[in-house]
């Protein structure tokens, strides 16, 4: 890829995005149709985005198309600063070299132990090296009063250690956890990691290591001192969410639902490949392209928002979010949440896509749909009200509703549920789940279903509310 155009994807600056070559957009239509819903999951699962891995130059390539289609179907950008592209902010950590750990003895020596064989090291915050003097503890009596200079070095049971040392850490500068038995395999280096910049941490964890083998066990027990040195850095990146909107216009008997916003949502990363492309036999397969996840659910929104932008204008106002980082912890939706592009207390509804490309014989097959926490508000129900079959989700032992990007809408007491019609299929995280595993007409005709609910709210014949109760049975 050219450098320049390398550089302007991973920058998605600015609303023009006629500005550099896209991918190419089928003929988009102002109903939905199986051609366009079938581009849109072949483009997004395709092997040439490696499964889409969030902040990868592949995410943001999804992210550029994602918002072409929303402008050529005439929506207008979403995001506050006046684009499509909502940019969530992260710290990636990279490594550069193996870390050391040196051990000072009893006796005056010192030991140097090898990462990888005879520790292993968990990075719980900015990357830092340093000197700590070693506090033994065997029991929670033995713990300390906190000291940034301290290093706790924990003999015991990996279950015992989070009950004896409070917040794991917190306020020391290393914990060592002591008595693996055995040789540990060699390995590389620590995948990159990455931590949302836009929240503060509850608390301030140290390093984490663990040493294995009678050499470093026995380091531990005579350790006096403990020096971590650690390579690599942390750097400011980022990773769009894409975002348009529907302006609402009200009602002559409501006009005041203009100011009301529905957000309708997917998430269109997934989790890459099962090993770099480099380690992978000749023909093995080791791309997950997440064509059911969430793919699917992304061309529905697309067709959706397309067929809502050609008219005529809803009366309350929609916004498409099509997040990033759902599989990383859900990230892009919370992001979006903790800065959205209009105020939460407008919002009074999220209708969530996610996995509709294969039909689920539980809840009638070919095109039907079912709805996430079904018994936990009007939404399910008035639907059914409005002539529009929706089933509740059949499997609740799985918690699909804690379990999606409606989730963060949930948590700020907005109504939030996904449609989707998820079978359980083998395929999910899995190389299975290509574009050739879709049905295509059942999602065709799943989108059309999720068109018709997406209108009944915009129109404002439904007012989604929680059930006595709810929401229930979450975080706050």
């Amino acid at each position: 890829m050219p450098s320049l155009l390398l550089a302007v994807l991973l920058g998605l600056q600015g609303p023009d995005l006629s500005a550099v070559p896209t991918d190419p957009l089928p003929a988009l239509e102002a109903e939905v149709t199986q051609v366009e819903v079938e581009h849109h999951v072949r483009f997004l699962a395709s092997d040439e985005l490696q499964g889409r891995p969030a902040v990868s130059e592949h995410s943001r390539r999804a992210a550029r198309y994602l918002a072409s289609v929303l402008k050529e179907s005439g929506l207008k950008p979403g995001a506050a600063d006046g684009t499509y592209l909502q940019q969530v902010p992260y710290v990636r950590t990279a490594f550069t070299a193996a870390h050391e750990l040196r051990v000072a003895l009893e006796d005056g020596t010192h030991l140097d132990l090898e990462m990888g064989s005879e520790f292993a090291l968990r990075v719980r915050g900015e990357v830092s090296s340093g000197t700590y003097r070693a506090h033994h503890v065997r029991s929670a009596e033995d713990v300390p009063e906190p000291d940034p200079g301290v290093a706790l070095v924990v003999h015991g049971r990996s279950s015992s250690v989070r009950s004896w040392v409070p917040e794991y850490g917190a306020g020391f500068g290393l914990v060592l956890v002591a008595g693996g038995q055995g040789l540990r395999k060699p390995r590389g280096l620590p995948a990159d990691s990455l931590s949302p910049a836009w929240t503060e941490p509850e608390v301030d964890l140290p390093e984490e290591v663990r040493v294995y083998g009678d050499r470093a066990n026995g380091a531990a027990q005579a350790a006096t001192s403990i020096t971590l040195t650690l390579h690599g850095g942390s750097e400011q990146v980022s990773d769009p969410n894409v975002v348009a909107r529907i302006d609402g216009i009200g009602t002559s008997d409501n006009p005041a639902l203009a100011d009301e916003v529905i957000v309708i949502s997917a998430h269109f990363d997934h989790v890459g490949t099962t090993k770099p492309a480099e380690e992978a036999a000749e023909g093995e397969d080791v791309i997950r392209n997440g064509a059911d996840d969430d793919a699917s659910g992304v061309a529905s929104v697309l067709e959706v928002a397309g067929a809502l932008a050609a008219g005529p204008a809803p009366a309350r106002t929609v916004l498409v979010l099509l997040a990033t980082a759902e599989e990383r912890g859900i990230e892009g939706t919370k992001y979006f949440v903790k800065s959205p592009p209009v105020p939460l207390e407008r919002i009074v509804c999220n209708l969530n896509f996610e996995m509709l490309g294969r039909p689920d014989p539980t809840v009638g097959g070919a095109g039907k749909l079912w709805l996430s926490g079904y018994e936990r508000s009007s939404l399910g129900p008035a639907f059914g009200e409005q002539g529009l079959d929706v089933k509740p989700d059949m499997r609740p032992e799985q918690n699909f509703f804690m379990r999606s990007d409606n989730i963060v809408f949930v948590l700020e007491g907005i109504v939030g549920q996904t449609l989707s019609s998820y079978n359980m299929h083998g395929d999910y995280h899995q190389v299975g789940d290509d574009a050739d595993g879709i049905d295509f007409d059942h999602l065709t005709r799943a989108t059309r279903a999720a068109l018709e609910a997406t209108r009944m709210l915009a129109d404002g014949r439904i007012t989604p509310a929680w059930n006595e109760g709810e929401p229930k049975g979450v975080r706050r």
